[in-house]
């Protein structure tokens, strides 16, 4: 939507430009001039969209169509005919909306026996539209996904360090499983039969850790060996002399 600004002026602003100044009568202390002189002309110069001159115009005698301008309106070099005059309406003339800039308008009493009256205006001119909600949005996704990317990368970053600071303090040690568990087969059947895997036997692992299981201390070797065992050598005793046999035997 395109915003709209307004302005007011008097009958004696200085965009206002008044013909021979014998034509026209000031009143009501300048707030207002008059004219009864066919072919006296006021010229607005203005900058804006739209502008709606006020006042008056009165006819000496009664007229039979309302509608029967008595004023020519020249805007911007060219007869304007889109006004529809209304005798009974206090505004002089409004024009169709312009486009941006700057404006002439000349307002030309045509009839006599007639009096005009000048005694303001409003001129409007449109503001630069906003942009619209759909960019004004997407720039504030943009800027706060930029803002939480760098959030969530600041504190990744602060874990990694406070990570690998309380490794550094606390260096860890591997975890140990404990020993391997054969459960076997409660049933002849489990044992046998093909349809178990491993004939029934299933392994788990300990969850005690080999840490925390109860340790017993390895007796401390002796501080000598013993001798290795030797076998006794057989001794061999020689045979005696026959001489010593036969004493022996006598």
């Amino acid at each position: 939507m395109t915003d709209l600004l307004s302005l007011s002026f008097s009958a004696d602003s200085s965009l206002i430009q008044y013909s021979n100044a014998s034509q026209w009568t000031q009143i009501d202390s300048g707030s207002t001039y008059l004219t009864r002189d066919a072919n006296a002309s006021a010229t607005f110069n203005f900058n804006g969209t739209l502008i709606a001159v006020l006042g008056t115009v009165l006819f000496d005698q009664p007229v039979r169509n309302f509608t029967d301008s008595p004023l020519s309106y020249v805007l911007d070099g060219n007869n304007d005919l889109t006004f529809l005059f209304n005798a009974s309406s206090p505004t002089v003339y409004a024009s169709q909306e312009l486009s941006g800039g700057p404006h002439t308008l000349s307002i030309r009493l045509i009839s006599e026996n007639t009096t005009l009256s000048i005694s303001g205006g409003n001129i409007t001119t449109s503001l630069p539209d906003e942009p619209p909600n759909g960019s004004h949005h997407r720039t504030i996704a943009i800027v706060a996904g930029t803002l939480g990317a760098c959030i969530v990368l600041v504190v990744i970053c602060l874990a990694l360090f406070l990570f690998n600071r309380r490794q550094r303090q606390y260096p860890s040690t591997p975890y140990a499983l404990g020993p391997l568990q054969a459960n076997l087969p409660s049933t002849k059947e489990a044992f046998t039969s093909p349809k178990y895997s491993n004939h029934g036997i299933v392994f788990t692992q300990s969850t005690d850790s080999v840490n925390i299981l109860p340790h017993v201390k390895a007796p401390a070797p002796p501080s000598s060996l013993p001798e290795p065992y030797r076998s006794p050598t057989p001794t061999r005793t020689r045979p005696k002399p026959a001489a010593q046999r036969k004493r022996t035997l006598s």
